[in-house]
């Protein structure tokens, strides 16, 4: 009987969930990470704690969470061809530009950034805004802690340094629309 239902259950899925339980014996454990857990850096004037690394998630997913004060663009125009951003509102707002379309993403809110389309992001509400991002599949946390990394002790990235970061990781700055953005909006990096 269990043999029926094994394959009356396998005919009604997806052949990728049998293809994925054939890796499983190379799957991470599991991870437990307090409320106050995960490696700390700075980017400019904004924190930011890592989570969860592809490494830790057989390179699905990797996660942080992050603190943009009032008046910071979280970063600067850019896309990317190879992973998606999530990102959880779960203090203050967020205003997020997805090609030329505006979002305010709100406490509670998500809002996805796809691949692809040129976005940005920024804090022009009253208060300090803290979001948790998703990187699918894993791999951008890698290049948030190489960018916090030029930032330890108050430093900031040497000129073509950002450049050169973001050719290894797959990001392509607009850096013709950045000056629009920050004049329209009022803020800064």
């Amino acid at each position: 009987m269990q043999s029926l239902s094994a394959i009356m259950i396998g005919s009604a899925l997806p052949s990728t969930v049998f293809a994925r339980e054939s890796n499983i014996q190379d799957a991470p454990g599991p991870v437990h990470i307090p409320a106050s857990g995960g490696k700390r850096g700075k980017i400019g004037d904004g924190d930011i704690v890592f989570k969860l690394s592809s490494s830790q998630t057989a390179g699905n997913l990797g996660i942080s969470e992050s603190v943009l004060p009032v008046g910071l663009l979280g970063a600067p125009p850019h896309s990317h061809k190879n992973f998606d951003e999530i990102c959880r509102v779960t203090e203050g707002v967020l205003n997020i530009m997805v090609g030329d379309q505006v979002f305010e993403v709100k406490a509670g809110d998500w809002h996805l950034r796809p691949r692809g389309i040129v976005h940005t992001f920024w804090n022009s509400g009253a208060q300090p805004a803290k979001f948790i991002e998703l990187y699918v599949p894993g791999g951008h946390e890698a290049y948030m802690q190489a960018l916090a990394d030029m930032f330890i002790g108050g430093k900031r990235p040497q000129p073509g340094a950002l450049e050169g970061l973001a050719k290894k990781f797959d990001i392509n700055f607009d850096w013709a629309m950045l000056k629009a953005v920050m004049d329209k909006y009022k803020v800064h990096l």
